[in-house]
């Protein structure tokens, strides 16, 4: 999934922009069941397409008609329902989508395929006990590391301690790395999402804080976890090489071009660098921020989601297509083979081959357990990007800790109560 600077619908942070082409419909019999599909991970398009016919092969009466979009995506789905063309399955991005969306979603509770999700996506669409979504695949975000470099730089295994990070960072430097570490401190949508995200992450209830900001009954001043980020903050930006000057785009090529060492991102960006060079040497570590070296030792994810519509006539089709995916051995090689995913569940085997070195470690770091939720889908509209503002700020010295984290807990509160 190729990284964008703005979210649409989610982070997905990541798709190509565009319609995508709706699958060919057979004449329809009396009695043939068409479920309409609506999703915004346009780079699957032709491979859903695939999938959906593969399951009417074995089903018959049963069509698909698949259409993805990403640009707008959020708006020309109201529209739909609005305008009685509504979908049967349609893309959700996470926890605040699933909220907008939970008069109209069907409740999947006690489906078959709810008995394997992994628990950061079952999270994601569970809302009262409820099972309001369907969990596609998963993504992985941390540091993104060149494993030829560390090798040459002597190093054997990924740092969990700042104190190691920093040793790691000069070896990389005295074997000749042109830039060891940087991040892009120019865009504020890694910093806002992704870094962000290790001070709820790191909670020992992250939910609980999430609802305790919106009490009152928790803050972001005077919580041990945000101090452990902001003085990271502070730590990795005199540790970075030119973060005031870097950007997504001069990110991704210092990577491309094996001059970046480590830097922050995810295995959307596999095709990105698969472009430049297939055998790029990557894979992906947690980010030591933390006193506690089994919260650095993690990976965290997000989701792509489906809902359903609950005023669909094929709903029971509906249903049976989703356990399909998750339960039949065809169904499974769809969601990892044919669509090239990382699959949320934990009986479906990820095809390595299909999902690049990026993927490979995310996989690994699934089955390891060291993995954490991304809870951008959580915040009030705005906050992420007044966050990676506010970063950016802390980071070049324009504000003192204190202010930082005031600042974010300022900016909570009134886009709360927008």
């Amino acid at each position: 999934m190729k990284m964008r600077r703005t979210i649409v619908a989610v982070l997905t942070a990541s798709m190509t922009a565009g319609l995508g082409t709706a699958a060919a419909i057979p004449a329809a019999a009396d009695d043939t069941k068409t479920i309409y599909i609506y999703q915004m991970k346009t780079e699957i398009q032709d491979a859903l397409e695939q999938v959906c016919e593969k399951y009417s092969e074995s089903h018959p009466g049963v069509v698909f008609k698949c259409e993805s979009a990403s640009d707008n995506y959020s708006t020309s789905l109201k529209t739909k329902f609005q305008g009685g063309d509504a979908p049967d399955v349609f893309s959700v991005s996470g926890h605040s989508d699933v909220l907008t969306w939970q008069s109209q979603l069907a409740d999947l509770t006690g489906e078959d395929f709810t008995k394997t999700m992994i628990d950061t996506s079952a999270e994601n669409v569970t809302v009262d006990g409820k099972v309001l979504g369907f969990p596609l695949s998963v993504e992985g975000c941390g540091y993104v590391y060149n494993t030829e470099l560390f090798k040459k730089a002597g190093i054997t295994e990924v740092p969990t301690t700042k104190e190691a990070l920093s040793d790691d960072v000069k070896k990389l430097a005295d074997s000749g790395v042109a830039e060891p570490i940087t991040e892009c401190y120019m865009d504020w949508y890694q910093l806002g999402n992704f870094m962000i995200n290790l001070g709820f992450a790191g909670q020992d209830d992250p939910q609980a804080f999430i609802k305790g900001l919106a009490d009152g009954s928790a803050s972001f001043v005077g919580n041990d976890v945000w101090e452990q980020l902001a003085d990271y903050i502070q730590f990795e930006y005199n540790l970075d090489t030119n973060p005031s000057t870097t950007d997504f785009n001069t990110q991704t090529a210092l990577v491309g071009s094996q001059d970046l060492a480590i830097t922050i991102g995810g295995n959307w960006s596999q095709p990105t660098y698969d472009a430049v060079d297939p055998n790029l040497p990557v894979s992906l570590m947690g980010i030591p921020f933390s006193d506690d070296e089994k919260k650095n030792d993690r990976l965290y994810l997000v989701g792509t989601y489906w809902g359903v519509n609950k005023d669909s006539k094929n709903l029971d089709t509906i249903k049976d297509f989703l356990n399909w995916l998750v339960t039949d051995p065809d169904g499974q090689g769809s969601i990892a083979k044919t669509m090239q995913l990382i699959p949320a569940y934990s009986n479906i085997d990820t095809d390595t081959d299909s999902i690049g070195a990026l993927g490979q470690a995310v996989e690994e770091y699934i089955k390891a357990g060291k993995v954490g939720n991304i809870y951008y889908t959580y915040f009030p509209d705005g906050f992420a990007q007044a966050a990676g503002e506010a970063v950016q700020k802390f980071g070049a010295g324009k504000s003192t800790k204190d202010e930082f984290l005031q600042e974010l807990q300022d900016k909570w509160t009134n886009l709360s109560a927008s």
